[in-house]
């Protein structure tokens, strides 16, 4: 058999696309369109780190603005030194925007802070971050997330004040601050100056409320109450009865003064309490010097500098010291003087020098006296001696000394001493005997007074009759006073004639020569 010749295979190219491959392409295409899709619509991720993360997890807390959702936590982690947590989260779409370095983050969740309950709702939602957006500054991406919701947000109007204290007492962040009794805005920050002398607060006032605010406004401490004891009586001055319990800070501006929009940069003084803010603003304090050789006991810092009763400093330190001349001690007392109390016109350190020198040369001294009668409590015055030693002012020396006098109740026991020695001069015993013999001889008299007393009752009766006498002469129905009546009449109608006469002579005179005209 013979073999049939073999095909041959003949191939062909496929121009057309298989239906197969168009199910990936589709799939990738629509892929692809949704990862451009979620990467355009992306919003920006921000960084926020917080001390602590309660309350806050991953895909679930929320960032709200005005309850509005804008973001989601997407990662919680620790830091590198495990001080703090980072908390990533991503924001909705255009919040770039406002993403600037003003921008404040913070936890909202329920608290109870300076009598204010805030975050109620989060106890069924759950705590979420909140966000106060800032439209203007620089970019940025890392914040560090506040640890309490901010007394005010970028939307509330009004303007931030700065005050400094002594003693911060018991205001906190979110006490309120008030205006005549009305609550106008809060505080907002509280912080330790770098020199660790006082305490800076800022506080936040709302309008229209900040207008009020001058250049030289008063704030002071209203927390609890402030009782003064005047003349007028026991007045006890207390805002409310929440600055009471959790504190507070009033303003007021000096009725009857002028003044201007405060500085930016100005610091105002926030005094203890009201009362303190009536004192005058003293920026120029003298140191002086006194030494007593008297105790000194209740006198202490602060208490009060008077000249004839207007306080004119404060005693700044008192301590003991040894003399070292005589090796007695001797106790000097600072004390810093304020010239713009004394209102005498001087505005020259050389002015301040000569009228303290010529004041002194005219008997000025300083000496203790009690302040108050019940506490024991002392006070430094100032009073004219126009009899004391010659002294002057050593302003040389470090701090100057001025001439002291001793007080009041020194000087009256050293004229106690003085009347008790020139008591004991006198002779009593002497006096004793004089008045003895003195009274002997009273008695003697009386004895010869007693033995004429029966000549004396005689010469009395005879008196008594001879009163009698001249009184039923004198009396009303007695002849003798009705003669007398009426020679006085008598007398009067003569007079009366005469002054006719007289009245007629002055008109005619001629009648003297002619006669009495008659009638024809």
């Amino acid at each position: 058999m013979s073999e049939s010749p073999v095909a041959e295979a003949v191939v062909r190219e496929r121009r057309r696309i298989s239906f197969v491959w168009i199910v990936p392409i589709v799939a990738a295409l629509i892929g692809a369109f949704l990862s451009y899709r979620a990467i355009s619509e992306r919003g920006p991720q921000v960084t926020i780190t917080f001390e602590s993360a309660s309350g806050l997890e991953a895909g679930k807390t929320l960032i709200k603005f005005k309850d509005v959702e804008i973001g989601k936590v997407e990662s919680i982690q620790l830091a590198e030194d495990l001080s703090q947590v980072v908390v990533k989260a991503r924001l909705v779409k255009d919040s770039q925007r406002f993403l600037k370095e003003e921008t404040r983050f913070w936890v909202e969740r329920a608290r109870v802070s300076a009598g204010q309950v805030s975050g109620l709702g989060t106890l069924l939602s759950g705590a979420f971050i909140g966000i106060d957006p800032v439209t203007e500054g620089r970019d940025a991406r890392k914040f560090v997330g506040l640890e309490t919701p901010p007394v005010f947000t970028s939307e509330d109007p009004g303007t931030l004040f700065s005050l400094r204290t002594d003693s911060l007492d018991s205001i906190d962040v979110g006490t309120p601050v008030y205006f005549r009794w009305i609550e106008v805005g809060q505080v907002t920050h509280q912080e330790l100056d770098e020199s660790g002398n006082h305490v800076n607060v800022q506080i936040f006032v709302r309008e229209p409320h900040d207008a009020r605010v001058r250049s030289n406004t008063r704030f002071w401490n209203s927390s609890g109450f402030d009782a003064t004891l005047s003349p007028e009586g026991f007045q006890i001055d207390t805002v409310s009865l929440t600055s009471l319990l959790i504190g507070g800070v009033s303003f007021e501006t000096p009725r009857g003064t002028s003044a201007g929009d405060p500085e930016p940069d100005q610091v105002f003084t926030l005094f203890p309490n009201k009362s303190a803010t009536e004192k005058p603003v003293i920026r120029i304090r003298r140191p002086f010097l006194l030494f007593f050789d008297q105790s000194v006991a209740g006198l202490v810092r602060g208490a009060p500098v008077e000249f004839r009763g207007v306080q004119i400093g404060e005693v700044v330190d008192l301590r003991l010291a040894i003399d070292p001349e005589t090796g007695l001690p001797r106790i000097p007392v600072r004390i810093a003087l304020e010239p713009e109390r004394l209102n005498l016109g001087i505005s020259t350190p050389e002015e301040f020098r000569a009228g303290w020198d010529l004041m002194v040369s005219r008997g000025l001294r300083a000496q203790l006296k009690t302040n108050n009668v019940l506490t024991g409590q002392l006070a430094v015055s100032f009073e004219f001696f126009p009899d004391a030693e010659p002294a002057k002012i050593d302003w040389g020396a470090p701090t100057p000394e001025v001439p002291t006098i001793s007080g009041g109740i020194d000087r009256l026991m050293a004229g106690l001493s003085a009347f008790t020695e020139k008591l004991n001069t006198i002779p009593l015993e002497q006096i004793g005997k004089d008045l003895e013999e003195t009274v002997s001889s009273l008695n003697a008299v009386l004895a010869g007074v007693e033995t004429a007393t029966p000549a004396l009752v005689g010469t009395l009766e005879n008196a008594e009759q001879t009163l009698g006498s001249a009184n039923a002469l004198i009396a009303s129905e007695s002849p003798f006073n009705r003669d007398l009546q009426r020679t006085l009449r008598e007398l009067a109608d003569a007079a009366r004639s005469l002054r006719l006469l007289a009245e007629e002579l002055e008109q005619q005179p001629e009648s003297l020569l002619r006669g009495k005209e008659t009638d024809r």
